[in-house]
C-alpha cells in the first residue's frame, strides 16, 4: 500500500474547516453539511483561488444556529463577532457588512481578511476622529469595535496569501484596544506583571473609584482571542455586578505572542501566580476573594494553575479541559511514534506535509503556531515546522488528569451542547475533582447557548458564570 495516500486521506477525514481548527478562541465549526432554510450561505466559486479552503467532509452532528459562510471556521469566527456585539464590541450592521463583503469576493480567508481589517480601519478613523474632537464616548466605543473586527482578521490572515502580515494585524489590534481601554471611566489601570526576565501585560478594571476591597476575577484568555474579546466575556459582567476584573497576556498570547514570540508553557501556575501577585497587595482588591475564569483553552490553563496555587478563591473552567492534545484529530495524534522523534519527524515532513491542501497547511499553522518559534516563524512564511515530535511531546503536557484532585476551591465546569473542541472532557474534568464544592452546567441549543463559547450567547453565558461566582464568593 501506498503510506502516503494511505495517511493523506486519512487526513482529509479530520482536517477539514469543520474540525476543531484551534486549541482556544473559538474556531472550527460542525462541517460542511447544507445549510438550514433561510440562511445565508454562498455559493461556491467556479474557480476558487489557491488559498480558498477546501470543502470538509458532511458530518453527523447539529448545524450551526446560523449559517454566514459555508466553511465552518469562517462562519464560527463570524458568529462569535455577531454574539459579542451585546456587549457593545461590536455591531450587527458592521459585523455583517463585513460578512456580505468577504462572500462577494468569493467567502476565502483572504476576503475574509480583507473585509474584517477594512471595516476596523473605518472604526479606526472614526475613533480618531472622535477623540480628536474630545468625544471620549464614541472614541472608546468605536475603538473596541475596530480591535474587534482586526481580531476577526488576524484570525485568518495565516491563511491568505500574505501570511507575513500576522504581525502588522496584530499590532491594528493593540493599536486600537489601548486607545479603546484608554477612555473606559473610571479609568483602566495597566499594569506590568513581573515575569521571568520581562513582563505581562495586564489591565485592572473597577467598577467605581471609591477604592473599597472588592472582589476581583481574573479573566483568563485561551489561545486565539484577543484581551477586547473578554470585554464580552467577562470583563464587562463582573463590573456590572460589583467585581473588579483583570485582563491580562501570558505567554502565548497577544503581544507575548506575536511581539515577543513567547510561546504557552503548560505550568500556568507561574503564570497566573505572578498576576496574584500584581494585585492582591492592593487596596482596592480583596486578597480572600480572588476567583479566576479560564475561558476556552483557558480551560485547561486556570485548573492547572489552581492546583497549585491555592490562593485562588475559585475558578471557572469554560469549557473544562483534561487534555490538551486529546483535542487534536486522531490521525494527528498518531503521528508521534513513541520514543522515537526521529520516526515521528519523518512521517510528519516525508508524508504529512508535502501532501496537505491550502486548507489544512492554515489549520495546522494556526494551531502550532502558539506552542513554538519554530513554529510562528513558519507560520508566517507560509509554512510548517519540520521539528513535530517536540511540539508533540510539548502539547502532550497540557493536561490535569494527574492534578485535577490537587484542586481545593469551589470550582465550576462548564459544557455546551455541540461543544465541538472538547466533546466529553468537561465530564470528564468535573469526575477527576475532588474538591468539596464542584457544579457543572450544561449550557443548550434551547438557549441559543449550543457550540464551543456559545458564541450566540455571551450574554447567558455570563449569567451562569457569574452567578455561580456570586454563590461561592458572595460580596
Amino acid at each position: 500500500m501506498d503510506h502516503t495516500v494511505a495517511r493523506r486521506n486519512f487526513l482529509l477525514g479530520t482536517l477539514g474547516a469543520g474540525s476543531m481548527l484551534t486549541l482556544a478562541a473559538c474556531g472550527g465549526g460542525d462541517g460542511d453539511a447544507a445549510p438550514p432554510s433561510g440562511s445565508i450561505a454562498p455559493s461556491p466559486t467556479e474557480n476558487p483561488p489557491a488559498t480558498a479552503p477546501s470543502v470538509a467532509p458532511a458530518a453527523s452532528g447539529p448545524l450551526p444556529p446560523v449559517r454566514l459562510f459555508s466553511d465552518d471556521s469562517m462562519n464560527f469566527d463570524a458568529l462569535l463577532g455577531l454574539g459579542e456585539s451585546g456587549y457593545g464590541i461590536s455591531e450587527v450592521g458592521e459585523v455583517l457588512t463585513a460578512v456580505d463583503e468577504a462572500n462577494a469576493a468569493g467567502a476565502t480567508y483572504d476576503s475574509y481578511t480583507t473585509a474584517f481589517r477594512a471595516m476596523g480601519d473605518r472604526l479606526a478613523t472614526r475613533s480618531d476622529e472622535a477623540a480628536a474632537a474630545g468625544r471620549d464616548v464614541t472614541s472608546r466605543a468605536t475603538a473596541l469595535r475596530a480591535a474587534n473586527y482586526y481580531t476577526r482578521a488576524l484570525f485568518f490572515v495565516l491563511g491568505s496569501a500574505q501570511p507575513e502580515l500576522e504581525p502588522d494585524v496584530y499590532e491594528d489590534v493593540r493599536r486600537s484596544w489601548d486607545r479603546g481601554v484608554g477612555a473606559f471611566r473610571p479609568a483602566v489601570e495597566y499594569l506590568d506583571v513581573p515575569y521571568d526576565d520581562g513582563s505581562m501585560p495586564a489591565w485592572f478594571f473597577r467598577p467605581d473609584d471609591s477604592g473599597r476591597a472588592r472582589r476581583t476575577v481574573i479573566v483568563n484568555n485561551g489561545s486565539d482571542a484577543q484581551a477586547v474579546e473578554l470585554v464580552a466575556y467577562g470583563v464587562q459582567a463582573a463590573l456590572e455586578r460589583g467585581w473588579n476584573a483583570v485582563v491580562f497576556e501570558g505567554p502565548g498570547q497577544g503581544s507575548m505572542l506575536f511581539r515577543q514570540k513567547i510561546v504557552f508553557r503548560p505550568d500556568w501556575e507561574n503564570v497566573i501566580g505572578p498576576v496574584i501577585d500584581a494585585v492582591s497587595g492592593r487596596a482596592d482588591v480583596d486578597e480572600d476573594r480572588i476567583a479566576v475564569t479560564g475561558w476556552s483553552f483557558g480551560g485547561v490553563l486556570v485548573p492547572r494553575a489552581a492546583a497549585f496555587d491555592h490562593r485562588i478563591a475559585a475558578i471557572v473552567a469554560d469549557p473544562g479541559v483534561v487534555d490538551g492534545w486529546e483535542a487534536f484529530p486522531e490521525s494527528i495524534r498518531a503521528i508521534v511514534q513513541p520514543g522515537d522523534p526521529q520516526a515521528t519527524n519523518d512521517i510528519w515532513n516525508n508524508e504529512v506535509v508535502p501532501v496537505v491542501s491550502p486548507q489544512e497547511r492554515f489549520t495546522l499553522a494556526k494551531r502550532l503556531e502558539i506552542f513554538s518559534v519554530e513554529a510562528l516563524d513558519a507560520a508566517r512564511q507560509g509554512g510548517l515546522p519540520t521539528d513535530f515530535a517536540s511540539l508533540a511531546a510539548l502539547i502532550e503536557q497540557f493536561e490535569v488528569r494527574d492534578t485535577a484532585s490537587q484542586i481545593r476551591c469551589p470550582t465550576l465546569v462548564v459544557d455546551y451542547d455541540d461543544e465541538q473542541f472538547y466533546p466529553g472532557q468537561p465530564e470528564e474534568l468535573f469526575e477527576l475533582l475532588t474538591t468539596e464544592r464542584k457544579d457543572y452546567v450544561k449550557l443548550t441549543a434551547a438557549d441559543g447557548a449550543q457550540m464551543h463559547c456559545a458564541p450566540m450567547a455571551p450574554r447567558h453565558r455570563n449569567e451562569v458564570v457569574f452567578d455561580w461566582l456570586d454563590d461561592v464568593l458572595p460580596a
